[in-house]
Order: C-alpha cells, then structure tokens, then sequence
C-alpha cells in the first residue's frame, strides 16, 4: 500500500513538473513578444513604457471586473 501511494506521489509530481513548465515557457514566450511590441510601439509610435505598461493594468482590471469569475477558475 505504501509503494503504491509513493507510485501515485511520483506520478502526480511530474504532472505538476511537466505544467510547470509549460507555464514557464509560455509566460516566457509572452513576455518576449510583450517586450519586443514595447520598444515597437516606444520606436514607431513614441508611446512610453510606462505608459504601456499602466494601460496594460488598467486593461487587466478592467477584465476582471467585468468578468470576477475568471478570479474562481485560478
């Protein structure tokens, strides 16, 4: 019984590992692409960073409080 609870363990933590990871590597790939659309939009637009990025939180806000259960699905 021991073994097998230990087997379900193992098996659970690499499921949470692999997830991991895949989290990792999209938020890693987004931030790329959020970085390169900030210095695309500060070199052709003359929109600030600072502005970006407070817009972005603003939009993120927003979502929420139009949508509070997207906070229940986390």
């Amino acid at each position: 019984m021991l073994t097998k609870s230990l087997g379900q363990l193992e098996e659970h933590a690499v499921y949470i590992i692999f997830m991991a990871s895949i989290a990792l590597f999209f938020s890693h790939g987004l931030w790329g692409l959020t970085d390169k659309l900030e210095a695309h939009l500060e070199q052709r637009h003359n929109i600030n960073r600072l502005h970006f990025n407070v817009f972005t939180i603003i939009f993120v806000i927003i979502i929420i409080g139009l949508f509070p259960r997207i906070l229940q699905k986390l």
